[in-house]
């Protein structure tokens, strides 16, 4: 018996499917990080928007991270982790933040003052950069059922939240139409989302997401008292929202900085940037939203996608 275990370990067919299958497993749990990603995100999206209008997008940034930072503090507390506490890494992370905090704000501000169906799918557009990014970088290769599926899912994003009469009616070269910190938002979107790799990579998924978020939190509280803001509580309705919002948006990123520990970036990347159509179903459930025929269409594009890139990738 101990020499047959010692040739079936020595088996060079058997290390090669044990491999496959390692790599199945991880592929597999980064789908599942990924969908969770999606929903977090979705769902934070969604949520967010009536703090956005009630009391602005730095103060809304700032009360979100306070929340999202306590709770990915627990989590840090809670969730087993190996962590290396590399002060260079910290460091990145840091400035991942401080990256990240812009486009968060140029998003919030594009909700602020410009219409929902414009800004979306401009600022969603921002897999593409980071597919980009990480093929060049990192240099990952995706097969033709992935690039269909990311195909799928990205026509899908522009076309759920587009308002074409908004599009006509609008003068895309203003700041009032909200356009430009959309697009600013797609470009650094793509670039941070990238970016998270490094530190996730040496600091773990927690630890990383919470600097990250803390981060946040002082750029967005410096950002308030540089400018004269006020920092005055909002009421208990805005703040339950907030808070709800808050848990998803935690949920998000951590999900997001576990997935790419498993699988690659691009793929985790684009099942996250779905997230619009989590917001759609939420309107449609909660708000009681009509669908047009063109947000079924998308979503008949996107679901297929998220499907093949999930199991047929």
């Amino acid at each position: 018996m101990y020499f047959n275990h010692i040739n079936i370990i020595s088996n060079p067919a058997n290390n090669i499917n044990n491999k496959l299958q390692s790599m199945l497993m991880d592929f597999s749990f980064g789908i599942i990080f990924g969908l969770a990603a999606m929903l977090g995100f979705g769902l934070h999206t969604a949520i967010s928007q009536a703090p956005i209008k009630s009391i602005g997008p730095m103060k809304a940034i700032f009360f979100r991270n306070i929340f999202t930072s306590f709770i990915l503090l627990l989590a840090l507390m809670l969730l087993p982790h190996e962590n290396v506490f590399s002060v260079e890494y910290i460091l990145i992370a840091l400035a991942i933040s401080f990256v990240g905090y812009i486009p968060l704000l140029t998003f919030y501000k594009a909700l602020d003052s410009g219409k929902v169906g414009i800004v979306t799918p401009v600022a969603n557009s921002s897999v593409i950069f980071t597919i980009m990014f990480s093929i060049i970088f990192f240099k990952e290769s995706l097969n033709e059922v992935q690039l269909f599926s990311i195909a799928l899912i990205v026509a899908g994003i522009m076309l759920i939240s587009l308002d074409l009469k908004d599009l006509k009616h609008s003068d895309l070269f203003k700041v009032s139409s909200g356009v430009p910190y959309a697009l600013i938002t797609c470009v650094l979107w793509g670039l941070v989302f990238f970016l998270f790799k490094f530190p996730v990579t040496a600091l773990g998924p927690t630890l990383t997401a919470f600097i990250t978020e803390a981060g946040i939190l002082v750029f967005a509280g410096a950002n308030i008292a540089v400018s004269g803001g006020s920092f005055a509580v909002p009421d208990s309705k805005t703040m339950k929202k907030i808070a709800i919002a808050s848990f998803f948006g935690a949920l998000g990123s951590l999900a997001y900085n576990y997935g790419i520990t498993v699988s690659d970036v691009s793929i985790i990347a684009t099942l996250n940037f779905a997230n619009p159509l989590v917001a759609t179903i939420y309107a449609k459930a909660v708000y009681k939203e009509k669908l047009g025929i063109q947000q079924y269409a998308a979503a008949a594009m996107m679901i297929p996608g998220i499907v093949f890139i999930s199991y047929l990738g």
